[in-house]
């Protein structure tokens, strides 16, 4: 496995490649990897092609400081546990690498745009969209694996292939959960002990409800969540929403919906989807 930190042999690399005409599969992360990344790598393990992993906190996509600051670094556990997971290249160039004339972001997608996460981390997606784009151009991918856990960046990122006619096959994987039913991340490596336990009695409130939206799509199970959650003392939820998985426009039964939650553990996010069919 190559550690790769310079723009200039990433892409020489890739170069390489395509003169010998090797197809790159691109693993993209913020690092922390954990069992849902793992799945990604052994997604892409099923297709032809060089396993590039790239690991690169991205600022632009942050609009909270502190969450920046406090996202956890471990890239030394990060490189063992790839090694061993069939990963090529790791990618991990420094913020000057990529961002040489100063940090900034651009808006260039629209579609899925003023709804869930996009109204309550301003700027976010276009921050995610900039570091695609340009893992995209230096990588140049025949295949990108996302995992379906932030359903409305996976959207967000096939409207952003489509509208640029790029050749490249977004590869979108299922959610990996852990034992209480709720998709692993990075975050949640953060938790204490007393997070921990109430991150677990909220999945428990979830799940619950879950099995209730599945039988019968109604609002007030909807509202049962959130005044079960507030009531164990969550007092941050951004949404409790059932959308249509292609539109993300609200929907009114089940059918090709999920089941789409935003919420804090005291400073850590939760955000996760659920399919209702």
């Amino acid at each position: 496995m190559k550690i790769v930190k310079k723009i200039s042999e990433i892409k020489e690399i890739v170069s390489n490649f395509k003169k010998n005409k090797k197809e790159i599969n691109l693993i993209p992360t913020m690092g922390n990897i954990h069992t849902g990344h793992l799945s990604l790598l052994s997604k892409a393990n099923k297709f032809d092609g060089i396993n590039i992993v790239s690991i690169f906190v991205n600022p632009t996509q942050f609009n909270d400081e502190d969450d920046f600051n406090n996202y956890p670094n471990t890239f030394e556990a990060d490189m063992e546990i790839l090694s061993k997971a069939n990963c090529s290249i790791i990618f991990a160039p420094s913020r000057n690498q990529v961002y040489p004339d100063g940090i900034k972001s651009e808006k260039t997608v629209f579609k899925y745009r003023d709804i869930l996460c996009d109204l309550y981390r301003l700027g976010h997606f276009d921050g995610v969209t900039t570091i695609v784009k340009i893992l995209f151009n230096l990588i140049e991918p025949s295949k990108v694996f996302f995992g379906e856990k932030d359903f409305q960046q996976l959207k967000i990122i096939e409207q952003l292939i489509f509208q640029n006619n790029l050749k490249i096959h977004l590869i979108k994987c299922p959610s990996i959960r852990d034992a209480d039913g709720m998709s692993f991340s990075s975050r949640y490596s953060t938790f204490s002990k007393d997070e921990k336990s109430k991150f677990k009695k909220c999945a428990q409130i979830i799940n619950a409800n879950l099995l209730k939206l599945k039988r019968d799509f109604n609002h007030k199970i909807l509202d049962n969540i959130e005044k079960e959650l507030r009531s164990y003392g969550i007092s941050k939820i951004d949404y409790f929403e059932v959308r249509n998985e292609e539109t993300l426009s609200l929907s009114v039964n089940n059918e090709s919906s999920r089941l789409f939650i935003a919420f804090y553990i005291n400073k850590v996010r939760v955000i996760d989807n659920f399919l209702l069919y």
